[in-house]
């Protein structure tokens, strides 16, 4: 029996313990061992997708992954209402949730073609309606902007995602201005890798402080690379 701590309010919610009788039909493994795994299932009439920790060491389950698993539920709680958001149903426990699982791969399955202008008007009309939802994404990646055969776009790991919450003080209303303005950086750098830009310049135009800002933060990232044997 699958433990479960909450679903997801309203149509969207699905009765989790259902995915008790099944296995997954698709998997893709965390990258590292602070990663979660995706598990798939296809249950007949319903598709989730289900990202856990189960998987990872004691410690890191029960640290790093309950927090960042009650970041992201939070966050898909907040976005509700977003087209571009999978359905959020739920979560498994302490060190997982369950989504929609949608038709659609990554932008980074894309590397090398030429994307039309207009695929990132829609993104950035996304990150609005996050934002505008108090939610800022915070890291932005190509592996996270799914695209559809259809067209569709989806947005998917909001495990990095700040949410502002109902009465915000002054500090985290300034982190979240700065991470908004990250999420346009990230934009900017996609919408110039992905259409021939140059990327320099397009965080640029974001704006000179969101430039600053995004320089310092590609130097702590690079260090901490470093320091990890990445460099």
């Amino acid at each position: 029996m699958v433990d479960i701590i909450s679903h997801a309010d309203g149509r969207d919610a699905l009765d989790l313990d259902r995915l008790s009788g099944f296995e997954p039909v698709r998997r893709v493994d965390g990258r590292n061992g602070t990663k979660a795994d995706v598990l798939f299932y296809d249950l007949g009439d319903e598709r989730v997708a289900v990202k856990t920790y189960a998987k990872r060491g004691a410690l890191i389950r029960n640290t790093l992954g309950r927090w960042l698993i009650r970041r992201e539920a939070a966050a898909y709680t907040a976005g509700v209402g977003i087209e571009a958001l999978p359905a959020f149903l739920g979560r498994l426990g302490p060190h997982a949730l369950a989504t929609r699982w949608v038709d659609a791969e990554p932008l980074r399955e894309r590397t090398g073609a030429r994307l039309d202008d207009a695929l990132f008007d829609r993104l950035g009309a996304v990150l609005d309606a996050f934002h505008e939802r108090g939610v800022a994404l915070a890291d932005l990646h190509h592996r996270d902007v799914l695209l559809g055969a259809d067209g569709s776009l989806y947005i998917v790991d909001l495990a990095t995602a700040w949410v502002l919450g109902r009465r915000p003080g002054p500090i985290r209303n300034l982190l979240f201005r700065r991470l908004c303005e990250s999420d346009r950086v990230n934009l900017a750098r996609m919408r110039a890798r992905f259409t021939g830009g140059d990327v320099d310049a397009a965080v640029t135009s974001v704006s000179p402080a969101a430039a600053a800002w995004h320089r310092r933060g590609r130097l702590v990232k690079s260090l901490l690379n470093l320091l990890r044997g990445k460099g």
